[in-house]
């Protein structure tokens, strides 16, 4: 409840006090982690970006992985990156899964 209602504005300095303050970043829980890392990829928060990596190699279902390459792929250079990560994740990932992500990407 509390990532998901951060203020829109948040920028990076915010996200790092909170990530130093509660660790999101390396959260155990994949709810937790998806969450935070939609708000990451919002505000650019690149410390976040290199265990972003890690989730979306790793977790393969689709509840998780939509909002994320969604976001992602709204900036071109979040776009780019998202191709480069999802070339060594798409082997992971359920049918319905690797479906949605290649209509998103294209």
């Amino acid at each position: 409840h509390f990532i998901k209602h951060l203020p829109r504005d948040i920028n990076v300095d915010q996200l790092s006090d909170l990530d130093k303050v509660f660790n999101f970043s390396n959260s155990g829980n994949s709810e937790i982690l998806a969450l935070w890392f939609l708000q990451s990829i919002k505000a650019d928060y690149q410390p976040a970006f290199k265990n972003l990596e890690k989730f979306l190699i790793k977790i393969g279902r689709r509840k998780f992985l939509q909002p994320l390459y969604l976001e992602l792929s709204k900036s071109k250079k979040h776009k780019i990156w998202a191709i480069e990560v999802y070339k060594k994740a798409r082997g992971n990932y359920h049918f319905v899964s690797f479906n949605t992500i290649d209509k998103i990407l294209e």
